[in-house]
């Protein structure tokens, strides 16, 4: 196993939750044709589901499937060679938007009618710390950009 291996430390789902709601854009993973999408959306985090606007094409497709879908966020400190990872698993479907008031607008803008959430059936995370001078701390991360995680 080479050393970088063992700098690789799993997350609690206690932190993955934290990290999850204090962000705002992610990365859906969906099976399209003719090939798998990696798309960035704004989003918010409600009950146990990942929720963000759509427009027609690929998402929206997936969620009036009903798809399995993942969903991703990262932080990364390239200096520190430092930075952690949440994955989320679940099934895409459209919902209501009048349901999550709180639902932040696309950056991108443009029009996004359709509200879809995508179900927290299993999160994960891991984080990689800075290789030399760092302590994991035992205890949900306290910073408010998730930056003592890296160290």
């Amino acid at each position: 196993m080479a050393s970088d291996e063992k700098r690789i430390t799993e997350l609690d789902e206690a932190t993955c939750r934290q990290l999850l709601a204090s962000h705002h854009v992610g990365r859906v993973a969906i099976n399209a044709e003719p090939s798998p999408e990696v798309l960035p959306v704004d989003y918010a985090v409600h009950r146990n589901g990942v929720i963000f606007h759509t427009g027609i094409g690929a998402k929206r497709a997936a969620a009036i499937r009903g798809l399995a879908a993942t969903f991703q966020i990262d932080g990364v400190d390239a200096i520190r060679q430092a930075g952690w990872s949440v994955m989320v698993r679940g099934r895409l479907a459209l919902t209501d938007e009048a349901d999550f008031p709180d639902l932040p607008e696309p950056l991108a803008g443009g029009e996004r009618p359709y509200v879809v959430h995508l179900s927290i059936d299993s999160i994960s995370g891991r984080r990689i710390p800075p290789e030399v001078g760092w302590v994991m701390p035992g205890r949900v991360w306290h910073g408010q950009d998730a930056t003592d995680l890296m160290g």
